[in-house]
């Protein structure tokens, strides 16, 4: 059993057993602090009856550009501590994020995942996301590794207009100026 709130810069010192799992993207601190500041209802933690950080989730907000169809969130990272995994807290932590996101009018979610990571493609794909491509090369590495881009669309988008564009056809992204590994 555990509880999710708000993370709080204080989290940071005590998520170091969540953030070296293996299963896990690091990051530079910087990128936490932005997330929590920029956007604090979607970095959630999950918290065991003992008071230990046992799950987290750190997401942002897109908004439109062009029109509010291109309002989404996108999942920067999501772990679960071993022990707790395979009771529901990523799934917990997940939908949390979606209504998060459903307040704010987005009409999606999309996250990036390693492709050889079945157990989260599983996860995922119960919760409702579907794969639109793989992207190349996306995770560096020996060797680089391949990640499948996944959306789900929210309850705005009745249509699913957010997935009307999806291709299988594998592409490598350019690189951004922008990127979350910079902070």
């Amino acid at each position: 059993m555990s509880c999710l709130r708000e993370m709080r810069l204080d989290d940071l010192f005590t998520f170091n057993p969540l953030v070296f799992d293996p299963f896990t993207e690091v990051y530079r601190i910087g990128f936490f602090m932005r997330h929590i500041a920029q956007w604090p209802e979607l970095a959630a933690a999950s918290i065991a009856p003992d008071g230990r950080l046992v799950g987290f989730i750190f997401g942002k907000f897109l908004d439109g550009v062009k029109d509010n169809t291109q309002q989404h969130g996108h999942v920067c990272a999501l772990t679960v501590l071993s022990d707790y995994r395979r009771l529901g807290i990523a799934s917990l932590l997940m939908n949390y994020f979606a209504q998060m996101l459903d307040v704010k009018s987005s009409w999606y979610v999309d996250l990036y995942l390693r492709c050889s990571n079945s157990a989260a493609y599983n996860l995922y794909c119960a919760l409702g996301y579907e794969m639109r491509r793989v992207l190349l090369d996306y995770y560096p590495g020996d060797p680089e590794e391949n990640a499948y881009d996944m959306r789900m669309p929210l309850s705005i988008d009745v249509n699913k207009l957010s997935l009307a564009l999806a291709s299988r056809e594998p592409v490598r992204l350019p690189l951004e100026d922008d990127s979350d590994d910079d902070y």
